[in-house]
């Protein structure tokens, strides 16, 4: 008889007719991303969305394609330490000032990713500044693909809802939602549920080819669910979501129909 131990060491396994791939080698050689998809992680909060966002940057963000990551809250201690980690340079401002050993001229080495954290502390200006940053950030990188100054790269929108409708940033991503796949731009989204939190969120499940989707939510949720999700595979996620293990993961790859869960580890 298999151990649970045994199994939650294997790389992959069936359970209830569905694969079940653990976090490294989902990240490593099963999550297949292309330059200008957008991505969507959907369910409550504490159920490691971002977590599994950093798990898939470290194989994904490098210098020539960086990654960045707009924070919104005044302490996230998974950001901060997954960002060291990761190598990402954080900044308080947009655009950052230029440091020597990032310059190419003198040998240097651009970062994988950024972390844009305005600096917290005072209620009255916090959302107002940390808005004013994130939407240089969108119109930066937004403009620099557009006229193809820069080689890409992923938007990393943690908190998305606080962004589209506290921050009022709601057209700043649906635009490049819509637009800038082209540009080899991908924005990822952070969803707590694909209702009425502002238009970037309906438009995040429409627009993305991978979603990662957590346990939890109400009938009318699981429903919606599969309706985005669509045909058979639509009413398979009904079933799996509510099955899943804190911080587990169903994974589904809209355009070509792939489904697995993405173990807790």
């Amino acid at each position: 008889m298999t151990s649970p131990l045994w199994v939650e060491e294997q790389e992959s396994y069936s359970r209830n007719g569905i694969t079940v791939i653990s976090r490294r080698p989902f990240a490593r050689d099963y999550f297949d991303y292309k330059p200008g998809q957008h991505a969507v992680f959907g369910g409550a909060s504490q159920h490691g969305k971002t977590t599994l966002s950093f798990d898939l940057m470290e194989y994904i963000a490098t210098p020539d394609f960086p990654a960045y990551l707009a924070q919104s809250k005044p302490r996230d201690p998974v950001t901060e330490k997954r960002g060291k980690q990761a190598g990402f340079r954080t900044v308080s401002e947009w655009p950052p000032p230029t440091k020597l050993q990032e310059v190419k001229f003198f040998g240097g080495t651009k970062p994988r990713g950024y972390i844009i954290n305005p600096g917290f502390g005072d209620l009255n200006t916090d959302m107002v500044r940390c808005a004013d940053i994130t939407s240089k950030l969108l119109m930066d990188r937004y403009a620099r693909g557009a006229s193809r100054e820069n080689q890409g790269g992923i938007l990393v929108m943690d908190d998305t809802m606080v962004k589209a409708k506290i921050m009022g940033l709601d057209s700043e991503m649906v635009t490049i939602l819509a637009m800038a796949g082209a540009m080899d731009l991908g924005l990822w989204t952070f969803v707590q549920k694909p209702t009425d939190s502002g238009r970037t969120p309906l438009w995040a499940y429409e627009q993305s080819v991978h979603m990662f989707l957590t346990s939890g939510g109400d009938a009318r949720m699981l429903k919606r669910y599969s309706e985005i999700i669509g045909g058979e595979n639509g009413k398979l996620a009904m079933q799996i979501i509510p099955t899943l293990k804190t911080y587990e993961f169903l994974y589904v790859h809209k355009d070509d129909g792939y489904m697995c869960i993405v173990g807790s580890k």
